[in-house]
């Protein structure tokens, strides 16, 4: 546990932003492999590099990366260069969702991992908008989180949370396009498509909300996840997955989501999720803490509402998850991003803009 946010910024082409971001973060990188492999060791019995040899040669990413978002894939050649890693090794510990899915059949599980992220966006009354989520995802990630700050040639530059060695999780444009994300472990995935790494990244890299809507409903997307994307004017949800994008509609001026369905029936029949998962608490939770604010929500009050640890919608330290951190973008003509380093009821949120 680190008690300040680190922030590593790159700028120019792909390549030479994923090796600014290995360079800078090159032990942390080291560190959350280890863990990594530790957990993926644990759990499958195979030593790290062979399982990501194994995991590699059963899927095949990278045609719908070099189709859709062909950068991103020479951002992640830099990063395994500046942290002196194999590229392998980092290309599948991109792969956050995919990797999970990949996991739970080769140890035969037949529930999925499905507690991970609680988020919520308003379209308030002032024309402009409001959107948040809390990062949840395993401990063993606990330590490695920066905030990565991109300048790209030829794109938004961007600001996305994330564990080091990872391309992000989520995050905002200098546009004031957000990004975030949820896992729907219950829906259909398969071993091709584009990861959600990469579909979230390159949503950041559109000018608008609806630019990056068009993106999600047109790639061919590998995992089941939800994906919230805003800017000042317009605020879209879609789950998706391997059957496709299906458009959730806003409650009024908001919309919240959590990690099971509410429009897909695109479900995985051999798939269900953790006993004892907080998800449809969760939802509740956050409509409840905003609901009867409408369009007048602002960025204080999602940080409540995703501080709350009764459902929980803020997973404290102690367990095998964690709210690994929690994001906060307030999408106006100067947009902003509020960041807690870990769970936001142990953690202030801190400011940053462009």
């Amino acid at each position: 546990m680190r008690a300040e946010l680190g922030v590593v910024e790159a700028a120019g082409p792909p390549r030479a932003l994923g090796r600014a971001h290995g360079e800078a973060a090159r032990s942390l990188i080291a560190r959350g492999l280890d863990a990594w492999f530790a957990a993926v060791g644990r759990e499958t019995k195979m030593d790290g590099r062979v399982y990501v040899e194994s995991f590699l040669n059963a899927t095949d990413f990278t045609k719908a990366i070099g189709s859709f978002t062909p950068a991103l894939l020479d951002e992640v050649r830099g990063i395994a260069e500046g942290a002196a890693q194999p590229f392998a090794t980092i290309f599948a510990y991109q792969l956050i969702d995919e990797e999970w899915a990949y996991r739970a059949g080769v140890v035969r599980a037949g529930r999925v991992r499905g507690e991970a992220c609680s988020a919520a966006a308003v379209l308030r009354g002032d024309g402009t908008a409001v959107l948040g989520q809390n990062m949840d995802l395993p401990s063993y990630y606990d330590g490695t989180q920066i905030l990565l700050r991109t300048r790209p040639a030829d794109s938004p530059a961007v600001m996305v949370f994330t564990p080091a060695g990872i391309i992000g999780t989520t995050g905002l444009n200098e546009r004031g396009v957000g990004v975030c994300v949820n896992t729907l472990g219950r829906l259909r995935h398969r071993p091709t498509g584009l990861p959600v790494a990469f579909v979230m990244r390159g949503a950041l890299a559109q000018g608008t909300a609806r630019d990056a809507a068009s993106l999600v409903k047109t790639v061919p997307h590998a995992t089941g996840q939800n994906y919230l994307l805003a800017d000042r004017e317009r605020v879209e949800d879609y789950e998706c997955s391997a059957g496709g994008a299906v458009e959730v509609p806003a409650a009024g001026a908001q919309i919240a989501h959590t990690n099971h369905a509410l429009m897909s029936t695109d479900v995985d029949p051999l798939a269900d999720l953790e006993r004892g998962s907080t998800t449809v608490q969760r939802l509740a939770s956050l409509r409840d803490s905003l609901g009867e604010l409408g369009d007048r929500v602002a960025a204080p009050d999602v940080m409540r509402a995703l501080s709350d640890r009764g459902a929980p919608v803020c997973v404290s330290r102690g367990g095998e998850w964690i709210t690994l951190g929690s994001v906060v973008m307030e999408l106006t003509a100067e947009p902003a991003l509020h960041v807690a380093l870990g769970p936001p009821a142990e953690t202030p949120y801190a400011k940053l803009n462009f």
